[in-house]
C-alpha cells in the first residue's frame, strides 16, 4: 500500500504558545553598560591573559573567569574600548606557515 501526500501532511493547530521564561532584572529604570575586560591571572611573578569578557565591571568580568578557568594566585582586568579590534588568539606552535 502506497501513501499519499494528503495523508503525510497533517495540520498540527497549536492555539497558544507556551510562555519563554528568560532571566532577567529590573532596577527602577536604572541603565546597564555593560563592558569589555581582559581578564588576566597571576602565576608567581607572571601574568597571563586568559580571555576578553563582557560584564558590569571588572569583579564581575574576573568572576566569570574564574567560573571557567579556575582560580589563580591573583586576578586583574582592564577595560577594553568597544571600538577596539578583537583580541589576537594564540596560535599552536606548529600552525604557522612559512611564505
Amino acid at each position: 500500500m502506497q501513501s499519499t501526500i494528503d495523508e503525510i501532511q497533517t495540520p498540527i493547530v497549536i492555539d497558544e504558545f507556551p510562555e519563554h521564561k528568560v532571566r532577567g532584572m529590573s532596577c527602577d529604570g536604572v541603565d546597564f553598560r555593560l563592558h569589555r575586560w581582559l581578564v588576566s591571572f597571576a602565576s608567581g611573578p607572571e601574568w597571563y591573559p586568559v580571555g576578553e569578557f563582557v560584564a558590569l565591571d571588572g569583579q564581575a568580568a574576573i568572576d566569570r573567569a574564574v567560573e571557567v578557568f579556575g582560580t589563580a594566585s591573583d586576578y586583574q582586568a582592564e577595560e577594553i574600548p568597544w571600538n577596539a579590534a578583537p583580541l589576537l588568539k594564540p596560535r599552536a606552535a606548529g600552525s604557522w606557515s612559512s611564505r
